[in-house]
């Protein structure tokens, strides 16, 4: 038996006065025991006086987070509006010394009319409501440097890195580091896959106090298992009680991509229709990814710098490849990119997208060829085969031949041409 609805009650309309306030929301920026004040203008656009009684109110569903009376002071307390005329209000913000980190909200109030509602409401809604609030700016008492490890590994390798923890309040710090086990999730082709880390793979060693002012090393030690592959996402989360950290706050960031070295070189297969010189360039893939970091961050030891095992076969053999050039390139920033972690250092330089190039030439002849590369320490490259010599100057041609530059991952050789075989 269907249970009866009582219909709404109908809504009547409202005869508001017409004041207009400036401004009607307002977010103080304070420290701990700083205050601050706004000038509110509340003018009067009806054609009649309006008297006006500010009054601070609770803001609707602030929870926790809502901003404390005791911290609000208005002057004056009330006031008649001239018909066309204005009044000014100064409302002032004071945070306690204690106060912690955070933003809070309320609301100033200038009249009791209220906006009629057809069901009952938790809270009034006000018609002439000025919405306020306090960011608490509390500078965290710990600085982490770096915040983000990315990088590319190796499985089955031990990689190392540093980060500084300075203890920039006025109170010791307990640190007990922890790498989380629940990284954030991962999906492949087939939907969420297995994290490629667990917290057993980290081995850590920090101080356990940090006096005020000091400065302590957090090592981080490595161990990629053999079989792991793929991406990883967590933190270590260093372990510090202190209300100036919001959450998320006090945690090193780690992204890993974690690949395995091939058994066999990628093979390339061209043919050549005259004799002429040719050249290959390989190209490593960047030997990272995410944000920027200082281009002084310890990371493992001894930088790993990619290479090539490149050999080169024509119709009768083998063939010497001469390098002739290498090329190290970056990208470098100073202060054009924020840094996710204020490193202390004046003139911080941000390197980031760092490549290496490498060029061969040989004498070509007609015929079947086969360029083979084994990349070491690089995830990825690029090749490009340039068949036929220099341009000549002011000639009309258009130039030498060259197969397109392909971006290639490290896989096995493959036996077809143009096609790229999986592990």
């Amino acid at each position: 038996m269907p249970v009866p609805t009582p219909a709404p009650s109908p809504v009547a309309g409202g005869n508001y006065s017409k004041l207009e306030l400036n401004p009607s929301y307002y977010l103080f920026g304070l420290k701990p025991g700083e205050t601050k004040e706004v000038i509110v203008t509340v003018r009067n656009r009806d054609s009649k006086p309006v008297a006006v009684h500010p009054a601070f109110r609770p803001a609707p569903f602030a929870g926790p987070f809502e901003l404390d009376r005791s911290w609000i002071s208005i002057s004056p307390t009330d006031a008649e509006v001239p018909a066309g005329g204005s009044a000014k209000f100064t409302v002032r913000a004071t945070a306690p010394a204690d106060a912690q980190r955070g933003t809070y909200n309320s609301q100033i109030v200038f009249t009791d009319e209220q906006y009629p509602s057809p069901y009952p409401a938790p809270y009034p809604n006000y018609v002439h409501q000025m919405s306020i609030g306090a960011n608490i700016l509390t500078p965290p008492v710990v600085k982490i440097s770096p915040s983000m490890i990315s990088d590319q590994i190796e499985a089955g390798k031990e990689y190392r890195y540093v980060v500084e923890i300075t203890n920039s309040g006025t109170s010791p710090l307990v640190l007990n580091p922890k790498a989380e086990s629940e990284n954030y999730p991962v999906y492949g082709p087939s939907g969420p896959m297995e994290p490629a880390l667990t917290a057993g793979a980290f081995s850590l060693n920090a101080p356990t106090t940090l006096q005020p002012g000091s400065t302590g090393t957090l090592n981080i030690n490595l161990n990629t298992p053999a079989t792991a592959g793929g991406y990883y996402n967590g933190y270590i989360d260093l372990g510090i009680d202190d209300a100036s950290l919001m959450q998320g706050e006090g945690r090193i960031m780690t992204n890993f991509n974690i690949w395995k070295q091939p058994p066999e070189p990628f093979v390339r297969k061209f043919t050549m229709d005259k004799e002429e010189p040719l050249a290959v360039e390989i190209s490593s893939g960047v030997s990272w990814f995410g944000s920027g970091m200082p281009a002084d961050v310890l990371r493992d030891m001894p930088v790993r710098e990619p290479s090539f095992d490149t050999t080169l076969t024509g119709p009768d053999g083998a063939v010497a490849l001469t390098p002739v050039k290498k090329i190290i390139k970056g990208n470098v920033n100073l202060g054009g990119d924020m840094l996710p972690f204020d490193s202390g250092k004046a003139g911080t330089y941000q390197e980031t997208n760092v490549q290496y190039v490498v060029t061969y030439t040989a004498e070509g002849e007609p015929g079947n060829w086969q360029l083979q590369v084994m990349p070491r320490n690089s995830q990825s490259f690029e090749y490009t085969i340039t068949l036929g010599g220099k341009e000549e100057a002011g000639a009309n041609s258009s130039g030498p031949e060259k197969i397109p530059v392909v971006n290639q991952t490290s896989v096995p050789a493959i036996t077809a041409v143009n096609e790229t075989a999986s592990p």
